[in-house]
């Protein structure tokens, strides 16, 4: 990410200076504080960029969840599908039986 956070460094050396700092810790601490927020505070933009890649990696994965559930519903089917047929030849075996032996 890159950062653009706006840091006036010499204003903020000036008032430093004028709460009693040195010039040497004023510039340090102006440093110090200028690399800080330029390394770890995330921008607008910085947010908006995450925020699409979020977005493409949610829509990326809710089309492979669609996916997964259209093949388990298909392998569902199959297997209803497969028992029902089953049932039915076991059934007509059964009533063939029954017919064949109580003639």
């Amino acid at each position: 990410m890159t950062s653009q956070v706006l840091f006036d460094r010499l204003t903020y050396v000036d008032r430093l200076k004028a709460a009693s700092f040195t010039e040497q810790q004023a510039r340090g601490a102006a440093d110090a504080l200028g690399e800080a927020l330029s390394e770890t505070v995330a921008t607008k933009s910085d947010l908006k960029d995450l925020r699409s890649e979020l977005q493409a990696e949610m829509k990326t994965g809710f089309a492979q969840m669609d996916a997964r559930i259209a093949e388990s519903r298909a392998s569902i089917i199959q297997w209803v599908v497969g028992v029902a047929i089953a049932t039915c030849t076991v059934g007509a075996a059964v009533a063939g039986f029954i017919i064949k032996h109580i003639s």
